[in-house]
Protein backbone atom coordinates (compact mmCIF):
# COMPACT_ATOMS: atom_id res chain seq x y z
CA UNK A 1 0.00 0.00 0.00
CA UNK A 2 1.48 3.41 -0.91
CA UNK A 3 2.50 5.66 1.96
CA UNK A 4 0.43 8.57 0.63
CA UNK A 5 -2.93 7.73 -0.84
CA UNK A 6 -5.02 10.39 -2.57
CA UNK A 7 -8.46 11.62 -1.52
CA UNK A 8 -11.19 9.00 -1.30
CA UNK A 9 -14.63 8.29 0.10
CA UNK A 10 -14.97 5.35 2.46
CA UNK A 11 -18.33 3.61 2.34
CA UNK A 12 -20.00 2.06 5.43
CA UNK A 13 -18.57 -1.35 4.53
CA UNK A 14 -15.04 0.07 4.48
CA UNK A 15 -14.71 0.16 0.70
CA UNK A 16 -12.44 2.90 -0.62
CA UNK A 17 -13.61 4.99 -3.59
CA UNK A 18 -10.81 7.10 -5.06
CA UNK A 19 -11.57 10.73 -5.89
CA UNK A 20 -9.91 13.09 -8.30
CA UNK A 21 -8.62 16.33 -6.85
CA UNK A 22 -11.56 18.12 -8.55
CA UNK A 23 -14.11 15.76 -6.97
CA UNK A 24 -12.49 16.23 -3.56
CA UNK A 25 -12.57 20.05 -3.85
CA UNK A 26 -16.21 19.91 -4.95
CA UNK A 27 -17.18 17.82 -1.90
CA UNK A 28 -15.29 20.16 0.45
CA UNK A 29 -17.00 23.12 -1.19
CA UNK A 30 -20.45 21.52 -0.85
CA UNK A 31 -19.96 20.75 2.85
CA UNK A 32 -18.86 24.34 3.44
CA UNK A 33 -22.07 25.44 1.71
CA UNK A 34 -24.01 23.36 4.24
CA UNK A 35 -22.33 25.25 7.06
CA UNK A 36 -19.97 22.47 8.07
CA UNK A 37 -16.32 23.35 8.60
CA UNK A 38 -14.72 20.06 7.58
CA UNK A 39 -11.09 19.73 8.60
CA UNK A 40 -8.82 18.81 5.68
CA UNK A 41 -6.87 16.34 7.78
CA UNK A 42 -6.02 12.80 6.76
CA UNK A 43 -8.90 11.50 8.86
CA UNK A 44 -11.52 14.21 8.32
CA UNK A 45 -14.31 12.00 9.70
CA UNK A 46 -12.91 12.18 13.22
CA UNK A 47 -11.19 15.57 12.90
CA UNK A 48 -14.16 17.62 11.65
CA UNK A 49 -14.81 20.49 14.04
CA UNK A 50 -17.97 22.58 14.19
CA UNK A 51 -18.78 25.77 16.07
CA UNK A 52 -21.38 25.91 18.83
CA UNK A 53 -23.70 27.62 16.33
CA UNK A 54 -23.26 24.82 13.81
CA UNK A 55 -23.79 22.22 16.54
CA UNK A 56 -26.96 24.05 17.56
CA UNK A 57 -28.25 23.93 14.00
CA UNK A 58 -27.58 20.19 13.74
CA UNK A 59 -29.31 19.55 17.08
CA UNK A 60 -32.20 21.95 16.44
CA UNK A 61 -31.51 24.07 19.53
CA UNK A 62 -30.05 27.51 20.25
CA UNK A 63 -26.33 28.23 20.47
CA UNK A 64 -26.83 29.13 24.13
CA UNK A 65 -28.37 25.68 24.75
CA UNK A 66 -25.27 24.05 23.25
CA UNK A 67 -23.08 26.23 25.50
CA UNK A 68 -25.06 25.09 28.54
CA UNK A 69 -24.73 21.46 27.45
CA UNK A 70 -20.96 21.95 27.26
CA UNK A 71 -20.95 23.56 30.73
CA UNK A 72 -22.88 20.60 32.19
CA UNK A 73 -20.63 18.06 30.45
CA UNK A 74 -23.50 16.60 28.41
CA UNK A 75 -21.54 17.26 25.23
CA UNK A 76 -17.72 17.16 25.08
CA UNK A 77 -16.20 20.33 23.71
CA UNK A 78 -12.86 21.87 22.93
CA UNK A 79 -11.47 25.39 22.85
CA UNK A 80 -9.65 26.54 19.74
CA UNK A 81 -7.81 29.61 18.55
CA UNK A 82 -6.30 32.58 20.35
CA UNK A 83 -9.69 33.58 21.78
CA UNK A 84 -10.39 30.01 22.95
CA UNK A 85 -13.78 29.87 21.22
CA UNK A 86 -15.71 26.72 22.01
CA UNK A 87 -15.99 24.10 19.32
CA UNK A 88 -17.33 20.57 19.16
CA UNK A 89 -16.22 17.51 17.20
CA UNK A 90 -18.84 16.73 14.57
CA UNK A 91 -18.81 13.05 15.53
CA UNK A 92 -19.70 13.99 19.13
CA UNK A 93 -22.63 16.17 17.99
CA UNK A 94 -23.97 13.45 15.69
CA UNK A 95 -23.56 10.76 18.35
CA UNK A 96 -25.41 12.91 20.90
CA UNK A 97 -28.23 13.50 18.42
CA UNK A 98 -28.42 9.84 17.39
CA UNK A 99 -28.65 8.52 20.93
CA UNK A 100 -31.60 10.83 21.60
CA UNK A 101 -29.81 13.13 24.01
CA UNK A 102 -32.10 16.08 23.32
CA UNK A 103 -34.73 17.05 25.86
CA UNK A 104 -38.13 18.34 24.83
CA UNK A 105 -40.32 20.03 27.46
CA UNK A 106 -38.25 18.51 30.24
CA UNK A 107 -38.57 15.00 28.80
CA UNK A 108 -35.80 13.02 27.13
CA UNK A 109 -36.56 12.72 23.41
Amino acid sequence: MPEHMGPALIDPQGGRHELTRRQYELIVSMTAGLGLDIARAADAATDAIVSTGQAAEILGVSRRTVTRMLDRGELPGIRLGPNHHRSVRLVDVLAFRDRGGMKVSGQTA
